[in-house]
């Protein structure tokens, strides 16, 4: 493995935590929904429809 490597795969382990970290965000203020309320399982416990 040389330096090239390094510095690539150094950037997907950024690319992929800064991912996980706005999907947790999104999770928090309730957006993480899917598409819609309408056929989802969870509707009844989501927040996002409490607000």
């Amino acid at each position: 493995m040389n330096t090239a490597d390094g510095v690539i795969f150094l950037i997907i382990v950024i690319i992929v935590a800064a991912v996980i970290k706005v999907m947790k965000k999104q999770k928090e203020k309730g957006s993480g929904c899917c598409s819609g309320c309408s056929g989802c399982s969870k509707a009844s416990n989501c927040s996002y429809k409490k607000k």
